[in-house]
């Protein structure tokens, strides 16, 4: 039953879409095409975390080997993503840059949007666990 899916289940299979992100003058839409909402979101969120901390955050998606490179330098995020094939890692061309309070406010955004989301979709998942300590 939906209402009793594991974090997993959320994550590797279920809720998939093709996110939309645009940050400054880089569209990264084709780096996230049928991924799963959560997986990403949870992504960005540690992106976040990361870099409270440190000025680089290399983080992939559960389901698919490609780097997003997140960097800051003071209160300037910038993003690009790279891809693997036989002769090595490669950039994509996209590039862009925000104001950090910009990127948290996506961040905190983006959860409650795919919340939203998957409780429009499937009303019973309002009462899975895993959702609800989210």
């Amino acid at each position: 039953m939906v209402e009793e899916l594991t974090q997993s289940a959320f994550i590797w299979d279920n809720f998939k879409v093709d996110v939309s992100l645009r940050i400054g003058n880089g569209d990264f839409s084709d780096a996230a095409t049928s991924v799963c909402v959560l997986d990403f979101v949870l992504m960005i969120q540690g992106v976040r975390v990361t870099l409270r901390e440190d000025r680089l955050a290399v983080f992939e998606l559960s389901d698919r080997q490609g780097e997003w490179r997140f960097t800051r330098d003071k209160e300037l995020i910038g993003l690009r993503t790279r891809y693997a094939t036989r002769e090595g890692w490669h950039f994509r061309p996209a590039e862009g840059h925000c104001q950090a309070s910009e990127f948290d406010s996506l961040v905190e955004q983006s959860l409650k949007d795919a919340l939203a989301l998957i409780f429009s979709r499937q009303p019973v998942t309002r009462r899975n666990p895993y959702l609800q300590a989210l």
